[in-house]
């Protein structure tokens, strides 16, 4: 821990508590977060029974674990969607955003299967005006085409988790006033290091999106957001307080928690 480390406070805009890796010691994982100084999460679910378990997750951490309700992007069927649209809307109150919903061109890479994955993701953009709830977009190697999507037909606050567009794309995110989430090991890409400069700390949140995206051999836990937090003050030339509070500020506001 470092000495200036001792009272930052932070937020992960995204993880996936309710994942069978955190199901041995969910506790302990929780306690280090609160001892690593975070705040709370946002754990998005993944699926109509990952959506139940994370309503359960949530209720027993109260205030601490808020729930996204979304799916895997690269595997959603036509089924998975209307159960899920159905459930979202049956737990309205207890959701914080819709997502991670959106595109995914690294694992679906026939021209149809895409065609049928965009028409799904609108499902979400559509349900997300209806229930007047925030998005949090997975856009994997299909960052300008979920964008695209979003300027045409969304009406709510936008989170691109994971952000890792080109610059270009970056740029329409700046300017369509919507945030980015890095994860902890984001210098490790030029595109997310780039974005990092591009758009403005008032649209940056910090995430883990564990147990995924680890910084070490182990998997990823909240308890790590701390790493991310320092790696964007290195880049930014900013005290690493300066840019917790503004992105706890903007996960706050984002999720209106």
């Amino acid at each position: 821990m470092h000495h200036e480390d001792a009272e930052i406070q932070l937020f992960d805009a995204h993880t996936h508590i309710d994942m069978p890796q955190f199901d041995a010691d969910l506790p302990q994982v929780i306690d280090r977060a609160r001892a690593g100084g975070l705040l709370g999460m946002v754990s998005s679910s993944t699926g109509p029974d990952s959506l139940r378990k994370t309503l359960q997750i949530a209720k027993d951490y109260r205030e601490y674990v808020l729930h996204s309700a979304g799916c895997i992007v690269s595997r959603i069927t036509r089924t998975d969607v209307e159960s899920l649209v159905a459930l979202t809307r049956a737990y309205r109150g207890e959701v914080v955003a819709v997502g991670e919903v959106g595109l995914d061109y690294y694992w679906v890479q026939s021209p149809r299967e895409r065609e049928e994955q965009a028409k799904l993701f609108k499902a979400f953009v559509q349900l997300s005006s209806e229930l007047d709830l925030p998005l949090v977009i997975h856009s994997r190697n299909a960052e300008a085409e979920a964008v695209a999507i979003l300027e045409r037909e969304c009406s709510v606050p936008v989170l691109m988790h994971c952000f890792d567009g080109p610059p270009s794309v970056a740029n329409r995110v700046r300017d369509n006033g919507w945030s980015i989430s890095l994860p902890v090991t984001f210098r490790a890409y030029r595109n997310r290091v780039t974005a990092a400069q591009t758009v403005p700390l008032n649209q940056i949140m910090l995430e883990t999106d564990g147990p995924f995206l680890s910084p070490s051999r182990k998997r990823n836990e909240p308890a790590n957001l701390v790493l991310g937090c320092r790696a964007l003050a290195d880049l930014l030339g900013l005290p690493v307080s300066d840019v917790a509070a503004a992105t706890v500020r903007n996960a706050r506001q984002f999720y209106r928690v």
